[in-house]
């Protein structure tokens, strides 16, 4: 296949400016004022960064796990006023309630399943979620909206500003592949009015929350595991625990022998900064800074100086914030493939900061807020949105896995199930369980499982759009996969009366305040009745139990804080 010189040097150049405008801002940072998201260790295992929104700190405090996302009880302070949020963090998606203070000790509070908005426990900002405006739609993210609040835009003032957007927005004629370059034009059309304020600070956002996103990507998790063991390397890690990044590289023209000579020019130069501890607190920050040094590296090789249009790296990157960042919306894959005949490691670099871009503007919270009410409002129907919890019960012949369909993007859910395999991001062609359909959570047992084996699973769903997969979960079998029993839960969990007939009370000891998941599983490891129990209180708590549904027999009771379990077994006798 022959592809056209000056096409070729075109897609090059326009390419290059885009990849140095990527990274030169995960570098350096939107502007000189502001520096770049800086971590720093609090006390063993807890972290703190903080980045600017406009002129003002917006500080996270919280654990992390092994690549460094919040996992465990997290705390963001939004701007200088006062304003919190308090939630559970699992392994970066908000998972359970969240407690939202504002500075003058008004309370708000809501809850969320891996990181999918589930309800309202409080605020009555968003009381008609039946309506399908923009701003209701903005309600299914209540921390962006939060966070908006404490840089001091209020509800009325967004909802005029959402308002405004759709209303230029529906001035054109429907076509959904040209959706961005209308956003684009709309916020042109405000940029020089009263509400170019809150376009900057939404702008600086989405670069912390794009930031946010980069931290699960395929490629960023293969090097970090790289760096960690011994004798291994890049493409041999893609290979065997990534193989879907493999599969998307080659549906962008890029070969595995191409992608393998790429992961080994970037190994090489990783490790020609020197050495890394992967017991060092740093240690993820460190493989962070040279993973975008070492595609900066790449992606300068690729800019064509004999352009008249050759821009600086600082320059490049502030055009970049001047544009909302949205500029790479415009390359689509399509246009991508023409690249790669016989592609260089430039090139390769190019695919691999798409991928990262893909997900970089998912930050965009406003944009997708928009793009839902466009889409809704013009009958189209999108994939549903799933979400997947590892629910427990390991061991090499039986381990539960909890999907929840949380929205069916607007038609009926046909099928659904769990997809589970020794590698990350199974699919439904891999080994897959389907549990009825409709929208709502679900359980199903993988059973059959090899003892001390890596297992990965999701939920899945499928409409007549397309089948949605939800965030990917990993387990050893027989292995408790850092769930400990005991610590947050003090030895003294009691069901009574035991046995019991149709009514059951659960007694049990809290050591801190904590989102607590009642199971009931039965022998045959199948959990029989799930309810999330909300957020209790330190100290000793009581829940009445219905056992009407349950038939006579033995069963195991389950209480999960995500982290660490309290099982008791009880009898049903009538």
């Amino acid at each position: 296949m022959e592809t056209n010189p000056n096409k070729r040097t075109l897609w090059q150049f326009a390419w290059s400016l885009l990849v140095l405008g990527f990274f030169v801002l995960l570098l350096i940072g939107q502007a000189e004022e502001q520096p770049n998201p800086t971590m720093k260790k609090i006390s063993d295992g807890v972290y703190q960064e903080q980045y600017y929104v406009g002129h003002k700190p917006v500080t996270t405090t919280g654990p992390r796990d092994s690549e460094g996302q919040w996992h465990g009880v997290v705390t963001f302070n939004n701007g200088d006023k006062g304003h919190t949020e308090v939630v559970e963090m699992v392994h970066g998606k908000r998972h359970g309630k969240a407690l939202m203070t504002y500075a003058d000790g008004t309370k708000d509070s809501c809850e969320y399943c891996m990181g999918e908005f589930i309800r309202l426990l409080k605020t009555t900002a968003f009381t008609n979620m039946a309506d399908n405006s923009a701003f209701q739609i903005l309600g299914k993210y209540p921390w962006f909206v939060f966070a908006l609040n404490a840089f001091g835009f209020d509800n009325v003032y967004i909802e005029t500003f959402m308002d405004t957007l759709e209303t230029i927005l529906y001035t054109y004629e429907f076509e959904e592949e040209e959706f961005h370059d209308y956003v684009d034009e709309a916020l042109d059309e405000l940029d020089d009015t009263p509400y170019d304020s809150i376009i900057r600070i939404n702008a600086d956002m989405s670069m912390a929350q794009g930031l946010e996103n980069l931290r699960g990507d395929q490629f960023r998790l293969a090097v970090i595991s790289r760096n960690r063991s011994d004798g291994s390397n890049t493409y041999n890690v893609v290979q065997t625990t990534y193989p879907g990044y493999l599969l998307s590289m080659n549906a962008e023209g890029v070969n595995d022998q191409d992608f393998e000579a790429f992961c080994q020019d970037v190994d090489s130069c990783m490790d020609s900064y020197g050495p890394l501890d992967p017991d060092d607190a740093y240690f993820i920050d460190s493989i962070d800074t040279r993973i975008y040094r070492t595609l900066l590296y790449f992606s300068s090789m690729m800019e064509d100086t004999s352009s008249s249009g050759k821009r600086s790296l600082k320059s490049t990157a502030l055009s970049f914030k001047d544009k909302e960042l949205v500029i790479t919306y415009r390359f689509v894959k399509e246009r991508l493939k023409s690249l790669f005949f016989q592609s260089s490691p430039t090139e390769v670099a190019t695919a691999v900061a798409y991928n990262m871009l893909m997900q970089y503007i998912e930050g965009d919270i406003i944009r997708k807020a928009l793009k839902e009410s466009w889409c809704i409002n013009n009958g189209i129907v999108r994939i549903p949105k799933v979400t997947t919890v590892f629910s427990g019960i390991n061991s090499a012949s039986g381990v539960i896995i909890q999907g929840n369909v949380v929205e069916d993007g607007g038609a009926p859910i046909t099928s659904r199930g769990i997809a589970w395999a020794e590698f990350y991001n199974p699919t439904v062609d891999d080994n897959s369980i389907t549990s009825e359909s409709g929208t709502g959570s679900y359980s199903v047992t993988l059973t059959g499982l090899v003892k001390g084996q890596t297992y990965y699973a999701r939920a899945w769903a499928v409409n007549n759009a397309d089948t949605a997969y939800g965030n990917c979960v990993s387990f050893v079998a027989d292995d408790a996969t850092g769930i400990v029993d005991n610590e947050s839960f003090n030895n003294d969990l009691v069901i009574y009366p035991n046995p019991a007939s149709t009514i059951a009370n659960i007694s049990f000891n809290l050591k801190a305040s904590d989102n607590i998941i009642l199971h009931i599983i039965d022998m045959k490891g199948q959990v029989v009745f799930y309810n999330d129990l909300g957020y209790l209180m330190q100290g000793r708590n009581k829940i009445e139990l219905d056992l009407s549904g349950l038939q006579n027999g033995m069963y195991m009771c389950r209480l999960s804080d995500g982290t660490a379990e309290k099982t008791c077994r009880f009898v049903v006798a009538r």
